[in-house]
């Protein structure tokens, strides 16, 4: 069995590793070809990918011809090594032309995460007819995906599975800061970020960490952090500083999950260029931008967007959450228990019986 993956980012890097993993249980062999980083780099896959970290309106479109080169280039490599199976991990504007193709060659295609259709740009739903199968992380989901060409699992999200892993009885003074694992996301956040932290540490009594997923991406924040004293970063797994830090600022995307898997009050900041912000603010379905509190129904994280984003209502924030800790600890683990663990064994009998026949 020839798999063909693209994954974008770290948190699609853990969903492929799970999936792979399954599906090797499954199949007698199975090799892997394509792109992604972390536990992938285990099968073998090209970890170049600063093409696809590319984010927004504007970046991808100044990049289109150097994107869409890269993207020809791993169709061309896909239907070469003759894969069975492609799977596309996010990134739908990128991955949805490559199921196009290897559809039209007769290659199964599986998309795993739901484009966030109910938030923004519905019209992306008319893509999904060249997808096999869709695989949903969360439940409210399956209804937007009627248009699948075979069938749409939810298969809950592989973070809920290492709940353990972010949780700790014992709380310290820190403070954990997740500016977001794309470059520009790091510039247009950490600076605010960091602001707003030092506004309500005017005491010193609380430390800041930030955890770092890419090594280069330590000289960037290092550069940003070193002249505040309070302020470190570290090359080590965001749960290892969640689950013994008090609050957390985090950019909106699945930090804000790990947040809620910590059970820690959050402030949700997101920032991006003028441009992107008012496209993005006109094409929004969503009350709400983070999963947490379009889980919850109501905002149980503070969503602090553009303008908003500022280092006094961060501050602000922070107080109010540790203020009233206990509250925020009990809304938080109410939308905890709606969270489902991963399931892709009823995707993974349906493939195989597909591929049999």
């Amino acid at each position: 069995m020839k798999i063909g993956i693209v994954s974008a980012e770290p948190s699609g890097d853990l969903l492929g590793s799970k999936l792979l993993s399954v599906l090797e249980q499954k199949f007698a062999n199975i090799s892997v070809t394509g792109v992604g980083s972390g536990p992938l780099s285990n099968y073998g896959v090209s970890s170049d990918r600063s093409l696809l970290e590319i984010m927004g309106l504007v970046d991808p479109l100044l990049n289109f011809r150097k994107i869409s080169k890269f993207r020809k280039k791993l169709i061309k490599d896909f239907l070469k090594e003759e894969i069975d199976i492609f799977i596309g991990i996010d990134a739908p504007d990128f991955n949805f032309e490559i199921h196009k193709k290897m559809q039209e060659k007769g290659v199964k295609t599986v998309h795993v995460v739901c484009p966030s259709v109910w938030a923004w740009r519905p019209g992306r739903v008319k893509h999904f007819k060249h997808v096999d199968y869709m695989l949903c992380l969360f439940p409210f989901e399956l209804e937007y995906c009627a248009n699948v060409r075979k069938q749409a699992f939810c298969i809950g999200h592989p973070l809920i599975d290492e709940q353990a892993a972010y949780e700790s009885e014992f709380k310290e003074d820190i403070v954990c800061i997740m500016p977001g694992s794309r470059k520009s996301e790091i510039q247009n956040n950490l600076d605010v970020m960091i602001d707003g932290f030092n506004q309500f540490n005017y005491q010193d009594n609380f430390k800041a960490i930030i955890p770092v997923y890419k090594k280069e991406d330590k000289y960037l924040i290092q550069h940003k952090t070193q002249n505040h004293k309070n302020i470190s970063c570290e090359h080590v797994h965001s749960a290892e500083v969640l689950k013994k830090a008090k609050a957390a600022i985090v950019c909106s995307g699945t930090a804000t999950l790990e947040a809620l898997l910590a059970g820690i009050p959050t402030t949700v900041v997101y920032k991006t260029n003028w441009f992107n912000h008012l496209v993005l603010k006109q094409l929004m379905l969503s009350e709400f931008a983070s999963i947490p509190n379009i889980i919850a129904d109501e905002e149980i994280f503070l969503e602090l967007i553009q303008s908003e984003a500022s280092s006094e209502n961060i501050a602000h924030d922070l107080n109010s959450n540790l203020a009233d800790y206990d509250f925020r600890q009990e809304m938080i683990h109410s939308v905890k228990s709606k969270l489902m663990q991963t399931n892709l064994n009823d995707f993974v009998e349906r493939l195989h019986e597909d591929c049999r026949s």
